[in-house]
């Protein structure tokens, strides 16, 4: 009877001291992407495997097309920051995945190339692996989150401050540094890719070759792959002015440059314009992601 009271009042303790250990705060990999890009994607898998292929091969040197197709089957969706400008065109990606951390050295090892060292989280003191090859490093927080290219280690320290914090403490709490329409723009959708700059002009030099003079604040978009076309993307615009006679003078020049007879425009609010149906070459995109 008194190892029974010993065993029930051992079981007590074991159940009071796990219900007093807060959950951490789940962190989404958009949160982690640094706001000083003026150039933001993000890429469903089901939406265009092919490209988030073509982003992981042109990144990982030495990686087999088995173990590619493996990592991006375990992907769900990958968001991007980068300078669309060829000034500092490196990317910054964060994926939402499910590959586990133990998976990772059987791939990122010397054999392959990688040299490993660990970083310590600065709240929780927990190690956090970065592999490192060329100029290219990743990371991998967690079974859910996968980490590549420019200032990883600054998006692992992030990561260890948000999910230090008690889940009961973050409730209707965002973590981003991204600007509100940034956010809600590359977030809304899990059926299309979708894009947003606040650097436009260049952009649209480096998607149609003509310099354009728009007076604009920001092009943000979508598109899918064309059925039709294998090498094709069918895009969607929305063109933010800066004003409503810039707006009127811009939707008739971009008329011109787009061809609307290949798609609708069609007017938000009266510094908005929207194009539809624009069909470019995958290529184009890949070149402006500088792949």
């Amino acid at each position: 009877m008194k190892k029974l009271n010993i065993l029930l009042v051992s079981l007590l303790l074991l159940v009071t001291a796990c219900k007093s250990v807060p959950s951490g705060t789940i962190v989404k990999p958009v949160d982690l992407l640094a706001n000083n890009k003026n150039f933001y994607i993000s890429i469903p898998s089901s939406v265009d495997p092919e490209l988030l292929i073509y982003v992981i091969k042109s990144n990982i040197k030495n990686i087999s097309d088995s173990d590619v197709r493996e990592i991006v089957s375990r992907i769900d969706r990958a968001y991007a920051g980068l300078n669309a400008d060829n000034k500092n065109p490196k990317l910054q990606i964060a994926v939402d995945s499910n590959i586990p951390v133990k998976y990772i050295p059987k791939l990122l090892n010397k054999k392959n190339g990688w040299s490993v060292e660990e970083l310590t989280g600065p709240v929780s003191g927990a190690k956090y692996g970065l592999y490192t090859q060329n100029d290219i490093t990743l990371a991998f927080p967690s079974d859910k989150i996968a980490l590549l290219g420019e200032r990883v280690p600054d998006m692992v320290n992030m990561y260890d401050e948000i999910h230090a914090i008690p889940a009961e403490d973050s409730v209707g709490q965002n973590f981003t540094t991204l600007d509100s329409l940034t956010y809600e723009h590359i977030t809304g959708s899990d059926s299309e890719i979708r894009f947003i700059t606040n650097n436009p002009e260049t952009f649209l030099l480096m998607l149609t070759g003509q310099k354009l003079t728009l007076q604009l604040n920001t092009v943000r978009g979508s598109f899918i792959c064309d059925p039709v076309n294998a090498n094709q993307y069918i895009l969607d615009f929305i063109f933010d002015f800066r004003n409503e006679k810039a707006a009127k003078a811009g939707k008739v020049m971009l008329g011109f440059v787009f061809g609307l007879a290949d798609g609708s425009d069609n007017e938000l609010k009266p510094t908005e314009i929207k194009i539809e149906g624009i069909k470019i070459k995958k290529q184009q995109l890949y070149d402006i992601l500088s792949l």
